[in-house]
């Protein structure tokens, strides 16, 4: 994927020491880029002048000063018109006759070359000028001049020859060929000869002759230039007060560039504010980055989260910067303001969410899109949409979602309006506006969240909320192929779901986690005594060794699957890590007591540890859900016994050391785990044998009493 190779590019040419090869160091050089590139449109100050050809204008514009301007499109127009007026200079190319003549002394002299290498073969004297003719010469004037005598050959040459080069001492251009070979043909015809010589002489000269004359482009050029120097600019005086532009007025071209000579659209910079702006919205980044630090430690050590969140922070700023420029008639109410908080919220979380409604804000306040009470509307309007989408947990919702924020962005708008001072019915407008930008930021919300999960491979709730459908191919597969084991990975998904509710991790994560941690079983199915439904079990008659393999070698076929199928890195991720490095314990056992050497890297799984508390739920939901089953008759106690030795084992075979569980987070497990699995597997009433069912029936087909 182009995601993953150009990750792989960066991690080659990165510095692989030093400060930039530390995580402080790369996040403080992504501090810097963004500092550096959200100076760029900070620093873009333009004046709007509200000027737009071919639209009314929205104000009388009269000279400040007099002035003589030059109308530089009339200008323009007269010197082209001179410089089209200027006919091509042609020169005489005195080297054509010569060159020509000497071309028309060697066709002839190959073809006495071909005559004495071929004397009675002409049709290979026809090939052997062809070869060197076939691009200026057709076949047939050839084989006509190979067909004349020895005699007439020579008529042929001298002619061709002297017409040849008479005709080019005169100026012949490029349109002129055509009468060129007309008098070549009449010169022939006042010459004695036979038919075959007249057409050879006129095939062969027809061939050589060519232009003398050719367009000189320098000294063209040069008299295009003498004539646009002897225009005279257009020059219009403008009195001080006179009406350039009255309101209303169609705006022309030449309106624009009057307004500009007199300083209406003049480009500046106001170097102290920019630098202010730029310093104190560098403060806001950097205050950014230590929140992120601080109170979200996950968004701060994934730099791809930070690069989304730069990545949105940049594009609202330069979206903004471009519409103060391009279309500065546009109603700030129309600006899609939540969106970068609407997709901050779903791809990285609400708090990181409400630091970029922060930086967003003060940025369009620095870029001038929004003053005084519209920054309330955007606040608003931010905040709430942070507080809709929090737990979203159906892409359908986000429909929802974007109806709620139009409505309030309507709302938002047309009490901020209100609150400025404007009348009723221009409150009304901007109401009907933020409509239009909740309209906005709904539909960009749908279209650019998939944009975002592939660019970034962010792996958003709604998408792991999708992938425990049944309808996913995967899972479809799980369910004919292997039975058993999706029953087992349902029951597992029930379990760490409802453990991360408890500890506060993400449970859609590892709900979706446990459904496909075991598709690498997919393979080799009957293996695994789930799915042999009381048959035949293949490895009573394989080595422990090669049964270990087997068993093992489900994890690696898992995230090749999954890989395939093109799951999410996370989940992958918990494929890859529900074994962790564990020891396939039954069949270490089983080896054990045949004796002989044992290595125990042999029968362990060559996965990787849990990194997550996501994986670590689903660890441990596996090895729990499979142990309860051997249990005969489980009570409650017995199955908080078997769970507490089975996280014990976990821990000091060092297989939760990676991920942030802490003690009390195990503890809530297991009894989650044990609540769980006792309302699963208590014991069963037992019901009194059924009667035979001719005798259970007999009471019910007496016969009717007689009258």
């Amino acid at each position: 994927m182009p995601r993953r190779f150009l990750i792989a590019t960066v991690g080659r040419v990165w510095p692989k020491s030093g400060p930039l090869a530390t995580d402080l160091g790369k996040r403080v050089l992504l501090g810097a880029v963004l500092i550096g590139l959200i100076s760029i449109p900070l620093a873009v100050r333009v004046v709007p002048l509200g000027y737009e050809e071919g639209e009314p204008a929205p104000r009388t514009f009269r000279a400040p000063r007099s002035i003589q301007y030059v109308d530089q499109n009339a200008t323009d127009a007269l010197r082209q018109t001179a410089a089209d007026a200027v006919a091509p200079v042609m020169v005489f190319n005195q080297q054509a006759q010569s060159a020509t003549r000497n071309n028309i002394v060697e066709f002839f002299s190959s073809v006495s070359s071909s005559r004495a290498s071929h004397s009675e073969d002409t049709t290979a004297q026809v090939a052997f000028l062809s070869e060197r003719y076939a691009s200026k010469m057709d076949t047939a004037t050839i084989e006509a001049v190979v067909a004349l005598p020895n005699g007439s050959m020579e008529t042929v040459a001298r002619n061709v020859e002297t017409l040849v080069t008479g005709i080019m001492s005169a100026r012949i251009l490029e349109g002129d060929l055509f009468g060129a070979r007309n008098q070549l043909a009449r010169s022939a015809d006042l010459i004695g000869l036979t038919i075959p010589e007249r057409y050879a002489v006129i095939s062969v000269g027809n061939v050589f002759l060519e232009p003398t004359l050719s367009v000189d482009e320098a000294a063209t050029e040069r008299a295009r230039q003498e004539a646009i120097e002897r225009v005279s600019p257009v020059v219009v005086v403008v009195q001080e007060g006179e009406n350039i532009a009255e309101r209303g007025d169609i705006v022309t071209a030449r309106t624009i560039d009057l307004v500009r000579s007199l300083g209406g659209l003049e480009q500046g910079v106001d170097a102290l504010s920019v630098i202010a702006g730029i310093v104190l919205m560098a403060l806001l980044i950097i205050a950014g980055g230590a929140y992120q630090a601080v109170y979200v430690p996950h968004v701060w050590q994934r730099l791809r989260d930070l690069l989304l969140l730069s990545s949105l922070l940049l594009g609202m700023a330069y979206v903004t910067r471009a519409m103060t420029i391009f279309a500065p008639e546009v109603s700030p109410y129309l600006m899609p303001v939540p969106l970068a908080a609407v997709l901050a919220t779903l791809l990285v979380g609400a708090r990181s969410a409400l630091v970029l409604t922060v930086l967003t804000t003060v940025a369009g306040l620095l870029l001038g899109f929004s003053g005084g009470v519209q920054v309330v509307a955007t606040l608003l309007s931010s905040l709430a949409a942070i507080v809709m989408l929090k737990g979203l947990t159906q892409r359908s919702h986000l429909f929802i979602a974007g109806a709620l924020m139009m409505g309030l962005l309507g709302v938002a708008s047309f009490g901020s309006s209100l609150a400025s001072g404007n009348p009723l019915g221009q409150s009304a407008v901007a109401g009907i506006y933020g409509l239009g930008g909740g309209l906005i930021t709904s539909v960009l919300m749908l279209g650019l969240l998939p944009f975002f999960e592939f660019a970034f491979g962010v792996t958003t709730d709604i998408t792991l909320l999708e992938l425990g459908s049944p309808g996913h191919p995967l899972l479809r597969r799980l369910m004919t192929e292997a039975p058993g084991t999706y029953s087992h990975s349902v029951m597992a998904a029930n379990l760490a779901e409802t453990a991360a509710e408890a500890i506060g991790a993400n449970p859609l994560l590892a709900r979706a986690g446990a459904y496909f941690h075991d598709v690498g079983k997919i393979r080799r199915p009957a293996f695994f005594v789930e799915n042999q439904a009381g048959g035949t079990n293949p490895h009573d008659t394989t080595s422990p060794s090669l049964s270990a393999r087997i068993i093992t070698a489900h994890v690696r076929e898992g995230v090749e699957i999954a890989t395939e199928y093109r799951l999410p890195p996370e989940v992958v991720d918990i494929v890859r890590q529900h074994h962790g490095t564990s020891v396939v314990a039954y069949f270490y056992d089983k080896a054990s007591k045949k004796g002989g050497p044992l290595v125990e890297a042999d029968f362990r799984y060559d996965g990787r540890r849990p990194s997550s508390r996501e994986a670590a739920l689903v660890m441990m939901a596996d090895a729990a859900e499979a142990a309860v089953r051997t249990l005969e008759k489980p009570t409650p106690q017995k199955i908080e016994t078997m769970l507490r030795k089975i996280v014990q084992g976990k821990i000091a075979d060092h297989q939760l050391d990676e991920t942030e569980l802490t003690l009390a987070d195990i503890e809530t497990v297991v009894m989650v785990y044990t609540r769980m699995l006792s309302s699963i597997y208590h014991p069963r009433v037992e019901y009194p044998e059924p009667k035979d069912e001719g005798e259970a029936r007999a009471d019910q087909h007496r016969e009717p009493q007689r009258a």
